[in-house]
């Protein structure tokens, strides 16, 4: 699964680092008595994932997110394109010619996947898989050549794939299907189902800087903010979450090469085969993480106009976007999900 760039920042002060098993875990007093807040990473779905909570011991936190970070393992196993044995990469393997019974995992993020491209034109598109391996500006220098781009646009179509139950069809040979914008928010709403099944309930998770924020971080709001695309040390935007949410950001200004003065990004428009041009930046709010995920992708390339018909139509989701003018617009509920602040 490729790793996403995102530009929302958690702010901690650490105190203390220890490492233990593989993770390092953070130890931070906060500012009103006893109360710690732990902290503790680990390399997951190709990027760094990391669950802070507050108000819990050290072993019941220990024990919770041990079981998390085996539930992220356990889902990177099904749901990656790249591992040769799963029922996933059988699907892509058996295009066009049969149906591949997948776990319920799978079959619930294709489900996700398959109603937010219904939603937005399918500008989100599981099947954009050969789009974003001819473009891979993690390697490029030059962009690809037109007719290798017009080969790619033709395999990538999200109304082919067929989903009855657990049995997954992709209907074309040559179609593939990867749910690197979508899996980290669904592993962070399953790690956050375990964090409060063992009874945590203020604690962040960050999934590559796919955010799920719950409670709060002692008397203090969890807080995150949003960089400038044209300095991201620089912070144009800072919230405090004052609601259970997820926020999920896509830039344009992390992954990207440039050829002859032009800034060629990762996020893709699938009707052209090109980088979305409109959009710097998207941050999105909901309750789901993996549905916050997939709007994130779909809105940069939306824009502005359609991607607020979208959020006026469906409940609970909102964004903060900035488009290529650098203005700032909002779309949906945001003032339900955070609060602006100075600091």
């Amino acid at each position: 699964m490729r790793p996403l760039s995102r530009n929302l920042v958690v702010f901690f002060t650490a105190l203390s680092i220890v490492i233990l098993a593989g993770t390092l875990l953070f130890k931070h007093k906060l500012h009103d008595g006893p109360a710690s807040l732990w902290s503790r990473d680990r390399l997951l779905m190709g990027t760094l994932f990391s669950i802070k909570a507050s108000g819990v011991s050290r072993g019941a936190y220990l024990r919770a997110t041990d079981d998390a970070f085996n539930e992220g393992v356990r889902l990177e196993e099904d749901m990656s394109e790249y591992r040769p044995g799963n029922p996933l990469s059988l699907a892509i393997r058996h295009a066009g010619l049969l149906s591949v019974e997948v776990s319920e995992d799978t079959a619930a993020v294709t489900a996700i996947a398959l109603a937010v491209s219904a939603e937005t034109e399918g500008l989100f598109d599981i099947t954009f898989r050969p789009l974003g391996t001819l473009w891979d500006v993690g390697k490029r220098t030059t962009p690809p050549r037109e007719e290798e781009i017009e080969r790619a646009k033709k395999l990538v179509d999200y109304r082919k794939v067929s989903l009855n139950g657990r049995k997954l069809f992709l209907g074309e040979a040559g179609m593939s299907c990867g749910f690197g914008g979508i899996a980290k928010g669904y592993a962070a709403g399953r790690m956050a189902e375990i964090l409060r099944a063992a009874g945590i309930r203020n604690f962040i998770i960050n999934a590559g800087g796919d955010l799920y924020c719950a409670g709060s971080k002692g008397v203090e709001p969890w807080t995150c903010g949003i960089r400038d695309p044209d300095n991201p040390e620089r912070l144009i935007r800072r919230y405090a979450v004052i609601k259970d949410c997820a926020i999920a950001t896509s830039g344009d200004y992390e992954r990207f090469f440039i050829y002859q003065g032009r800034r060629y990004h990762h996020i893709i428009d699938p009707r052209t085969g090109y980088p979305a041009q409109d959009v710097r930046s998207v941050t999105v709010f909901a309750a789901d993480p993996a549905v916050a995920d997939a709007y994130a992708t779909a809105f940069f390339i939306l824009g502005f106009a359609k991607s607020a018909a979208v959020v006026a139509r469906i409940p609970g989701l909102a964004f903060v976007m900035i488009e290529s003018s650098g203005n700032i617009v909002l779309g949906g509920p945001v003032g339900d999900f955070v609060r602006e602040t100075e600091e």
